[in-house]
C-alpha cells in the first residue's frame, strides 16, 4: 500500500508541469475539433454574439507565444512580487519573536475556537485585497496556531480557503459590488428598462454569508487540526517579560502613529489627505477601492512597511537587533527558503498564462451558460443548474469579472423572466464561483497556499496531501452555499434594502 501511495504522492512542480503538457495537447486536440463557444455581448442596448475559437499552442503563434513571453509571463505574474514584500514585513517579524509574542497573549484571553472564527472572518475582510490577504494572513496563521498548539499547515489551509472561498463577500461594499453591477445593468435593461438595480443590493446577503463562511471555516478547523502534527521550532530567543512588555508597548504606540497618517490618507478635502484615493471616482467606496485606488494597489506595501518598523522597535527595544547590520540581516533571512516557492510560482505562471492563451476557460464557461438557456429549466431547477454551471466554470476561469461578463447577458434575463431579481442572481453568482476557488489550480493564488504548505512539510509535500487539507473545506462549503442560496429563496427575506429574491 505504501508503494502505491508514493506513485500519488506528486510534487506541486511536477503537478503544474503535467498541467502545462496537458495544456498544449488539449488545446490542439480542441483546435482540430473546431471546439468554440458564442459570448453574447451586450452594448447601447443591442445586444451581438462573437465566436470564440480555441487558440493551439502548437501552432507558429502558440508556439511563439511559449517561447518569447515566458520571462513576462513569470515577472508579470500577479503573485510573485506581492510573495516578495509580505513575505519583508511577516518574515522580520517572525524572526524577532514580535508575533508570536502578540499571539502568545491573544491565548491567554480568546479561546482557540473564537480565535479561530475571527481570524477566519479577518482573512474574508482583507479579501478585499488578494494581493495583501494571502502573502500576509497565510503566513501569520502558522504563528497562531503555534501558539494555539495547532498544526500550522491546517492554520494556513483554513487562511487560504477563508480568503479564497471569501474572495466574492465582504462585511462591506467593495469596489467588485460596482463591477458586477456595471456588468449587470445592460442585461438587466434590455428585459426592463425601467428596473432600478442597486449598489448595495447584495448588502445583507454578503454580510451574513461572511460571518456564517467564518463559523463553518473555524468549525471544520477546530475537527480537522484536532490530529495533526504541530511543528515547533527549537531557535527562538528567549525575551525577558520586562523588555517583551516594553517592545510591545513602543511597537503599539508606532502602530497607532501609522494608522492614524494612514486614516488621514483615505480621509478626502482635508489639507494634503486623500493621497490614497483615487480622485478621478464618483463614489467613496470606489476612489477608495476602485481598480486604479492607490489604496488597493499599495496596502501590501503599507501593511509590509508597518509590520517591518514596528518589528524594528520591538526588536531593538528587546535587544534582538543590536545594529544597523541586524536588521538588514533578519529582512535578507525573511526570504531564506523560498526558492522551492519561486520553482512554483515559475512553473504556475507559464501553466495559466498558456491556458488562458488558449480559451479554453471561456469556451467552457460560454457553452455551460448556452446549456443552461436551452434547458427551458425555470425556479429551483435553474438555479440549481446554475450553480453547477458556475461552479464548474470557475475551474476553468476564475476571473469573477470575466465569468459574470459571460454569465449576465444570458442569464439576468432567464432569471427575471422566472421572477427572481437580478441582484438575486448577482447573489447566486457571487457563492458559485467561490465555491471551487480553492481546488482549481487554474487559481494564481493557489500557488502560493502549495509554496506555504510546503515550508511546513519538507518530508512528505505533494500536490496530494495539499488537496487533502481543501477536500473537507470545500465539501462544508459548498453546503454551506446552496443552503444560504435555498434558503433565502424559500424565505423571501431581503439580501440588500428593499431588494428581495423575487420580483
Amino acid at each position: 500500500m505504501d508503494k502505491e501511495n508514493k506513485k500519488f504522492n506528486l510534487h506541486p512542480v511536477w503537478f503544474f508541469i503535467i498541467l502545462i503538457v496537458a495544456t498544449v495537447l488539449l488545446s490542439v486536440i480542441l483546435s482540430i475539433l473546431n471546439f468554440q463557444g458564442t459570448q453574447i455581448e451586450i452594448s447601447s442596448g443591442s445586444t451581438s454574439t462573437s465566436l470564440i475559437t480555441v487558440e493551439s499552442l502548437l501552432s507558429f503563434n502558440g508556439i511563439k507565444f511559449m517561447i518569447s513571453e515566458s520571462l513576462n509571463n513569470f515577472l508579470k505574474f500577479a503573485p510573485l512580487g506581492t510573495l516578495i514584500i509580505g513575505l519583508l514585513g511577516v518574515g522580520i517579524g517572525v524572526k524577532v519573536g514580535l508575533f508570536k509574542s502578540i499571539f502568545n497573549k491573544l491565548t491567554k484571553i480568546i479561546p482557540r475556537k473564537t480565535m479561530f472564527f475571527i481570524f477566519s472572518l479577518l482573512c474574508i475582510v482583507m479579501g478585499f485585497s488578494s494581493d495583501m490577504a494571502f502573502v500576509i494572513m497565510i503566513p501569520l496563521s502558522a504563528i497562531l496556531f503555534t501558539e494555539y498548539k495547532r498544526s500550522q499547515v491546517v492554520g494556513m489551509t483554513m487562511a487560504f480557503v477563508s480568503v479564497a472561498a471569501g474572495a466574492n463577500i465582504n462585511l462591506f461594499i467593495t469596489s467588485l459590488d460596482y463591477s458586477l453591477l456595471e456588468i449587470a445593468k445592460p442585461a438587466v435593461n434590455i428585459v426592463d428598462s425601467n428596473y432600478s438595480i442597486s449598489y448595495s443590493g447584495n448588502l445583507y446577503f454578503i454580510v451574513i454569508s461572511s460571518l456564517l463562511l467564518a463559523l463553518i471555516i473555524s468549525i471544520v478547523t477546530n475537527i480537522v487540526s484536532k490530529n495533526k502534527p504541530v511543528r515547533i521550532g527549537n531557535d527562538e530567543n528567549e525575551i525577558s517579560e520586562k523588555l517583551d512588555r516594553r517592545g510591545l508597548r513602543k511597537a503599539l504606540f508606532a502602530l497607532i502613529i501609522m494608522a492614524l497618517v494612514f486614516i488621514y490618507s483615505i480621509i478626502p478635502g482635508l489639507p494634503l489627505s486623500g493621497f490614497l484615493l483615487d480622485s478621478s471616482q464618483e463614489f467613496y467606496v470606489n476612489k477608495l477601492f476602485g481598480a486604479n485606488a492607490p489604496f488597493v494597489s499599495g496596502i501590501l506595501y503599507i501593511v509590509s512597511f508597518a509590520f517591518i518598523v514596528c518589528s524594528i522597535i520591538y526588536g531593538v527595544t528587546t535587544k534582538q537587533l543590536k545594529n544597523e547590520k541586524d536588521v538588514i540581516k533578519n529582512l535578507s533571512n525573511s526570504l531564506n527558503c523560498i526558492g522551492e516557492i519561486l520553482l512554483l510560482v515559475f512553473v504556475a505562471s507559464q501553466f495559466t498564462a498558456m491556458f488562458r492563451y488558449t480559451n479554453i476557460g471561456n469556451i467552457v464557461c460560454a457553452n455551460l451558460f448556452s446549456l443552461i438557456e436551452g434547458s427551458n429549466a425555470s425556479f429551483i431547477l435553474l438555479i440549481i443548474f446554475s450553480i453547477l454551471a458556475i461552479a464548474i466554470g470557475n475551474i476553468f476561469l476564475p476571473s469573477t469579472s470575466a465569468k459574470w461578463s459571460l454569465f449576465a447577458p444570458t442569464l439576468i434575463p432567464l432569471f427575471m423572466k422566472s421572477n427572481i431579481t437580478p441582484e438575486f442572481t448577482e447573489a447566486i453568482f457571487r457563492l458559485s464561483s467561490s465555491i471551487t476557488n480553492i481546488i482549481t489550480p487554474v487559481f494564481s493564488y493557489f500557488v502560493i497556499f502549495l509554496g506555504f504548505i510546503g515550508l511546513y512539510s519538507k518530508s512528505d509535500f505533494s500536490i496530494n496531501k495539499c488537496y487533502k487539507l481543501l477536500w473537507p473545506y470545500f465539501i462544508a462549503i459548498a453546503i454551506l452555499w446552496i443552503f444560504i442560496i435555498f434558503g433565502w429563496y424559500v424565505l423571501k427575506a431581503p439580501i440588500g434594502p428593499n431588494v428581495f429574491p423575487t420580483i
